[in-house]
């Protein structure tokens, strides 16, 4: 099936090299044409970017020979099965629709997915569509170690699952942040939002606009059964699952599974380390993509997770939507149908947006 990637920097086709040297195997590959490129069945057959520089360094490293400065010319020759999308978040919902009303039917897209309550009520009709499918690039749900810590912890042997909680350190809310609202959800495994809150940081308006990425200095989510996500500024990106009698987590963004458990000759238990093998999983961006091409393919388990995943994807950009409203209420509890239907967040940090 014929792929393409709009967008050629370091998430489109060039992975940084801080996050080579650092990041655990179960992140690559994570550049969207690596990742295609990778990939049984998907054949990188276009991309596209603004910057000709960039994106002749993109066709010369991938061996692209169709590439284009616009992506309304791309889907004009002709739309791919499958397209990555990792521009910056402006512009990007009005891409996505393009390429939709052109025939794609299925997207890796970077997040967040669009700036505007408006925009995210457009996207949502079209990701309830059957035959569309959708993954983030918010990907430590795809990972193995992930599925471990969570699986362990929602299995009843240890008691209810009671919370999440994500360390990211300082980060800000579009840049940082849909990944630890992923998480959460990921945890939450279809539970029902019941009310989010949040204190931020210097918020930077314009009428309905937020101009600025405000970081997050605390944030929950509560859900219907009790169940809660909290989001920390603690150093580390590091996910914990606490249970009734025990609690797990996956330290060091997948560097490790961490485990304790409660005894009833001992209530101190010693943290340990997991014994874990991944084996052959498919990890880092791969695994979105693979998870796509079989959806395209008709595999009815793949189908079902996405239409799951599509279902976090639309909940997750609402929670960070609802971040904001939380904080602008004074920090009070919000649900989600509270949120402002005309919020748009642009993310600016600096000259930079998200």
């Amino acid at each position: 099936m014929d792929a393409a990637v709009i967008g050629c920097g370091r998430m489109g086709a060039f992975t940084s090299e801080g996050v080579r040297k650092f990041a655990p195997e179960c992140w690559f590959p994570l550049a969207h044409a690596e990742a295609i490129e990778a990939a049984d069945g998907l054949d990188l057959v276009a991309l596209c970017d603004p910057s000709e520089e960039g994106l002749a360094r993109a066709a010369e490293r991938y061996g692209v020979a169709r590439t284009y400065t616009d992506h309304e010319a791309m889907l004009a020759d002709g739309a791919p099965a499958l397209v990555g999308i990792a521009t910056r978040t402006t512009g990007r919902a009005d891409i996505i629709s393009d390429c939709f009303e052109a025939g794609v039917r299925a997207f890796h897209i970077e997040k967040p997915i669009c700036n505007s309550v408006a925009e995210l009520r457009r996207l949502e009709e079209i990701f309830a569509r059957d035959d569309v499918f959708v993954t983030l690039g918010a990907v430590r749900r795809h990972f193995a170690i992930y599925h471990e810590a969570v699986t362990r912890a929602s299995s009843g042997d240890y008691g209810q699952l009671l919370e999440a909680r994500v360390d990211m350190g300082p980060g800000a809310l579009f840049w940082t942040h849909p990944h630890s609202v992923d998480l959460i959800l990921l945890a939450a495994a279809g539970r029902k939002v019941q009310s989010v809150q949040a204190r931020l940081g210097e918020v930077e308006r314009d009428g309905d606009t937020i101009v600025n990425d405000p970081a997050i200095l605390a944030a929950s989510v509560w859900f219907e059964d009790g169940f809660a996500g909290h989001i920390s500024r603690a150093h580390g990106i590091d996910f914990h699952l606490s249970c009734e009698r025990a609690r797990f987590a996956v330290m060091n963004d997948g560097h490790s599974l961490a485990f304790a458990a409660a005894d009833d000759a001992n209530p101190y238990p010693a943290t340990q380390q997991v014994e874990f093998d991944a084996g052959n999983a498919a990890q880092g961006a791969l695994a979105p993509m693979l998870q796509l091409t079989a959806c395209l393919e008709g595999d009815a388990a793949a189908r079902a997770a996405n239409t799951a995943l599509k279902r976090d994807i639309v909940r997750g950009q609402e929670v960070l939507f609802a971040f904001v409203q939380s904080h602008l209420d004074g920090g009070a509890p919000v649900a989600l149908a509270d949120i402002d239907p005309a919020m748009t967040i642009l993310g600016r940090t600096g000259q930079f947006y998200a």
